[in-house]
């Protein structure tokens, strides 16, 4: 009689099954946020780009659209219409008179706004979302009744105001009070001001000195993000100027618009583009700092 002896049967992980299917570890499941967050930003990016590509052929390129080929893309390409527009002295009138109110209304701004930002962020930071809500108050009211109910007060008893350039400026610094205080408000909270204000009183500082040595180095990034802001809104603001019948960079741009469309459009472009430029890096340095971008309206 002949003994068979039998195979050992293979060990086996009583955490495996048999019959289940070998795992794939390359297969990840898809993230549908991330899919849906970029083609948003696609569109978004579409929707700008292609009005700006419009504006910028008209402006650099000679050749009609009528005309336009697609072996024609490329030719007639010329910045002699920016030339022209940059050269122009009203042109560098009106840029002068906008960055002049930009600067004074930069510093209305700060001066109310920094120590009131400082004593209710130390002092009282129950009363935080009662200043959100007064700065928010000047766009309540629409630019042509603003102005209208200051013409009416200030044209009897003090006419040279209104006459004088220098009046836009209230207006303006009064439009930036929602900018402006988000972010010092931001920079603030970012530092953890009421605790180095504390240490500092600790360590036997004066207010004055804590201030001025302890608080504001420590919000610069803040500082210069909300004259950013202000600069960009004044530099583009068209309604106080125009009710008030002053020559700005952006009522200048219209009116040049109507004797040269391509040298207007070229300078509305480069304008865009330098104003953006300034608010990225301002944005940039409000990262560095660890400020919260998304409370500071950017």
């Amino acid at each position: 009689m002949t003994a068979t002896t039998a195979a050992p049967l293979p060990l086996q992980s009583p955490l495996e099954s048999p019959a289940s299917p070998p795992r794939n570890s390359s297969h990840k499941p898809v993230n549908l946020t991330r899919v849906f967050r970029w083609i948003y930003l696609t569109l978004l990016g579409i929707f700008f780009a292609v009005p700006m590509l419009a504006m910028a052929r008209f402006a650099f390129q000679s050749v009609p659209v009528a005309l336009l080929t697609p072996d024609k893309l490329f030719t007639g390409w010329s910045i002699e219409p920016l030339m022209n527009a940059l050269t122009d002295t009203q042109a560098l009138n009106a840029a002068r008179i906008s960055v002049t109110l930009a600067i004074l209304s930069i510093l209305i701004n700060l001066v109310l706004l920094i120590p009131l930002a400082i004593v209710t962020e130390i002092k009282a930071p129950k009363l935080r979302p009662v200043l959100t809500a007064v700065t928010l108050l000047p766009w309540v009211v629409p630019p042509i009744a603003l102005v209208v109910g200051v013409s009416a007060t200030f044209r009897a008893s003090a006419p040279w105001f209104l006459a004088s350039i220098y009046s836009l400026v209230p207006f303006y610094a009064l439009w930036a009070l929602p900018f402006t205080y988000r972010a010092l408000d931001a920079g603030l909270q970012a530092i953890n001001a009421k605790t180095l204000y504390e240490a500092a009183r600790s360590m036997g500082a004066s207010f004055t000195t804590t201030v001025f040595k302890v608080l504001l180095p420590n919000m610069r990034a803040s500082i210069v993000a909300a004259a950013t802001l202000t600069a960009a809104l004044v530099l583009g603001e068209f309604a106080f100027a125009s009710l008030l019948l002053k020559e700005t960079l952006p009522t200048y741009l219209v009116n040049f618009q109507r004797s040269d469309a391509r040298g207007g459009l070229a300078l509305a472009i480069f304008i865009l583009i330098l104003t953006a430029l300034v608010i990225g890096i301002s944005v940039r340095l409000m990262r560095k700092r660890g400020l919260n971008i998304s409370s500071t309206g950017l």
